[in-house]
């Protein structure tokens, strides 16, 4: 049994080391040129005022198996967007005025159909001047073809460009003494500004364009669903078989609740990235034979997909488990009237979506 516990030891050390050793799609945007006539400002900073893992903007499918790469800026978010708004939307003119964009969401993700792929850009931006908050606006972009990894980088180019355009309108519109029908004005609106971008002198609050050639059913949150039901062998506590529910709170952790016959489990799940479907530790309470047998159980665990468009697949698990009560009849049935252990292995498998 000693071994045994050893080499399950080794089994968890080596996957911790694999499963944070994360593939990385680098994504570099292009040098182009945003064009917006009579243009009343340019951009001389960028925030990133996500509440989020700051080098992380989303999942991407590629390689000949499509496997699962987070996607990140070369050398972070800010200075990603400044360098290339310093070129793609540079002052031109002395009466452009300097703005700040706060990056509030930016995201990107992927879905497959079962014709094609779809790509998505999803931002959320307010813009400054000085301490001022002028604008917000939220865009939310979408490209589709066979593969769509390498459209990513045009499609965020776009996300902040509608952005853009979108904030110039607003200054015109209200400058002209108009609204768009698509903002309205803030209720704690000032009667005077120093700001000077079309003689605006009023903040506007918000406005959120959507294109409609999107897929509907993507949240516009940009937020996918993230919770995995599971059906199998030891899933759902120590059962011969069983369900279990997990609910993603955040991008690493999980909370997950089962029961079968005869058993019910209860844990968290730590996971090794943001993606729904990457490796995780599952840290949780077993039961068996609903009170024969009680204990703590750590696991490492994952999926393979086997549909993507149905996010069907298989789920496996294997760790260890410490007993915490056992029955005595239970007990000598279970392990043949010998010692019992101190842990003993843990292992489960089924189905998932």
């Amino acid at each position: 049994m000693k071994n045994q516990f050893l080499l399950c030891i080794l089994f968890l050390s080596l996957f911790a080391n694999t499963c944070y050793s994360q593939k990385t799609y680098i994504i570099k945007l292009g040098n182009d040129k945003i064009d917006i006539p009579n243009r009343s400002f340019y951009v001389d900073e960028v925030i990133d005022n996500r509440a989020t893992d700051k080098e992380w903007i989303g999942i991407v499918q590629t390689g000949q198996f499509n496997d699962p790469y987070e996607a990140k800026f070369e050398y972070g978010l800010e200075n990603a967007l400044i360098t290339y708004l310093r070129l793609a939307l540079s002052k031109t003119a002395a009466f452009q005025v300097p703005v700040k964009m706060s990056i509030n969401r930016l995201q990107i993700s992927e879905k497959t159909t079962a014709t094609n792929e779809m790509g998505y850009a999803d931002i959320s931006v307010d813009f400054f001047k000085d301490e001022e908050k002028l604008f917000s606006s939220d865009q939310y972009t979408g490209v589709s073809g066979l593969d769509i990894t390498e459209l990513h980088e045009a499609n965020i180019r776009k996300a902040i460009t509608l952005s853009l355009v979108a904030f110039e309108e607003f200054n015109r519109v209200v400058a002209m003494g108009g609204q768009s029908e698509n903002s309205q004005r803030s209720g704690n609106s000032v009667t005077s500004s120093s700001v000077d971008l079309h003689s605006l002198t009023q903040p506007v609050q918000s406005t959120e364009l959507v294109s409609a050639d999107f897929d509907d059913n993507h949240k516009k949150d940009g937020k996918e669903n993230r919770n995995i039901t599971a059906l199998g062998y030891q899933i759902g506590g120590n059962t011969l078989i069983g369900f279990d529910y997990e609910i993603r709170v955040s991008n690493y952790f999980g909370v997950h609740l089962g029961a079968g016959i005869k058993g019910f489990t209860a844990g968290m799940k730590i996971h090794t990235s943001p993606k729904k479907n990457s490796p995780f530790f599952n840290l949780s309470y077993k039961d068996a034979g609903l009170g024969l047998m009680n204990s703590l159980g750590l696991e490492f665990g994952g999926r393979l997909i086997l549909s993507k468009s149905s996010d069907f697949g298989l789920l496996g698990q294997i760790g260890i488990q410490k007993i915490l009560s056992i029955d005595e009849d239970f007990e000598n049935e279970l392990f043949k009237r010998r010692d019992t252990p101190a842990a003993i292995l843990a292992i489960g498998i089924g189905l998932s979506w």
